[in-house]
């Protein structure tokens, strides 16, 4: 049915739950008004009808996690936060879901929560969607209210991880309390995963799965820092904890392919630690493996934890060292010299070679050239800088020297 312009205006001073039996009404369909974090704010009364999904939602007090993933991940959220209109949603049978039309209710650009009718007494149709836009508005005032209470609880359990990060409290006794009081889970073992990607909001694409794990985190420009652990501890839980980490950033990746530039986004985390004033240190090697990551991105695709850096774990420390003395392997700069003379590329031969661990197949196969050629390039290389490339030693050294020259100074010169 239609309503004329201003019909919610006699709902101004009515309660949220009036107002979700007022639009119950005019639509004869089951209403729910959830706020932005899918928790049940009110239903209507109206009739007995309804399905699984809106029984879960109901019975739990918010949207069941497989209802809201599937939203997402079909893209019905997307719409929501972008469009001002009602969202017509086909059903979804294998999660219990009936036919609905939302609409998210918004004071500017922010979302405040949402409005759910469930289409299951009569059709709703485009001429029924005034009776939700007039609804979003009137409900927004309602959820103002709410929301300032919801933010700020939000914001002070975001400045305690915040402090918790910056090892601004040492002592484990005040962490505890101070987690109890802002009604924050610490878990018994846990780490600091970093996600990066440039120009996106990485908390809006990723936030049906900070939802699934209740994971505490924060943002920090282009970087989504989180805390993620385990309520138990040990050598098994080390290891599940590493799986649960490594799947969250599996499905993470995935999902800001298609948001990021160049589809590029990367992620690193820290060592497993239990005592919470240790957080520090899983944050810093978290940003590690970024930093790491950034200088040497094909070198580290598959890494992501700080305990797979290996021999990059130390490279920082070998530049720094190596920047102090001065020092500069005359044999790498003699190549580069004779690859700029002579237009060749044995410098790039030379570290794909010792990148695929002396393998000349697979070296050959990333150059793109034939097995012959490789081996000629190589015995040109050993003739001219006189090194043996059979000698691990010789060879370890021309590895870690040509990734030191890949990074920054360090003398600030």
């Amino acid at each position: 049915m239609s309503v004329q312009p201003g019909y919610f205006d006699q709902f101004q001073h009515a309660d949220i739950d009036e107002l979700a039996d007022a639009i119950g009404d005019l639509l004869q369909n089951p209403i729910t008004i959830e706020d932005a974090d899918h928790k049940l704010i009110a239903y209507s009364s109206h009739g007995e009808s309804t399905d699984l999904a809106r029984r879960s939602t109901i019975m739990g007090r918010r949207v069941p996690e497989k209802v809201l993933t599937r939203l997402w991940k079909d893209g019905v959220f997307q719409q929501l936060l972008t469009k001002e209109d009602p969202v017509h949603i086909p059903p979804k049978e294998d999660i219990g879901l009936g036919r609905r039309v939302a609409i998210a209710i918004r004071k500017g650009t922010d979302v405040l929560g949402y409005i759910w009718a469930q289409e299951e007494n009569q059709p709703i149709t485009e001429k029924d969607d005034e009776i939700l836009r007039q609804a979003a508005r009137v409900a927004v005032p309602r959820l103002v209210q709410r929301q300032g209470k919801r933010k700020a609880e939000e914001q002070r359990r975001k400045e305690f991880f915040w402090e918790l990060l910056l090892g601004n409290h040492t002592s484990e006794s005040f962490i505890k309390r101070k987690a109890e009081s802002l009604q924050v889970e610490l878990p018994a073992q846990y780490l600091i995963c970093v996600i990066e990607a440039e120009e996106t909001r990485l908390e809006q694409y990723l936030y049906p799965l900070l939802l699934r794990d209740k994971l505490l985190w924060v943002m920090d420009g282009a970087q989504l820092i989180l805390l993620i652990g385990l309520n138990s501890q040990g050598g098994r839980e080390n290891a599940l904890l590493l799986r649960k980490v490594e799947q969250f950033l599996d499905d993470s990746l995935e999902k800001l392919v298609d948001h990021t530039p160049h589809g590029k986004a990367t992620a690193g985390y820290g060592k497993i630690y239990s005592e919470y004033s240790d957080i520090v240190r899983s944050y810093r090697e978290a940003l590690h493996v970024l930093e790491v990551k950034r200088l040497f991105f094909e070198e580290t695709r598959q890494i992501k934890g700080y305990h797979q850096l290996g021999i990059y774990r130390f490279l920082r420390q070998l530049k720094s060292w190596s920047d102090a003395e001065g020092y500069v392997n005359e044999q790498l700069k003699t190549l580069a010299a004779y690859d700029q003379d002579n237009q060749t590329h044995l410098l790039e031969t030379l570290e794909t070679y010792l990148d695929s661990a002396g393998k000349v197949n697979v070296a050959a196969q990333h150059l793109h050239i034939h097995i012959n050629t490789l081996n000629y390039r190589l015995r040109r290389i050993e003739e001219i800088i006189q090194v043996d490339l059979d000698d691990q030693n010789q060879r370890t050294s021309l590895y870690l020297d040509l990734k030191l020259n890949k990074m920054p100074d360090t003398t600030g010169k």
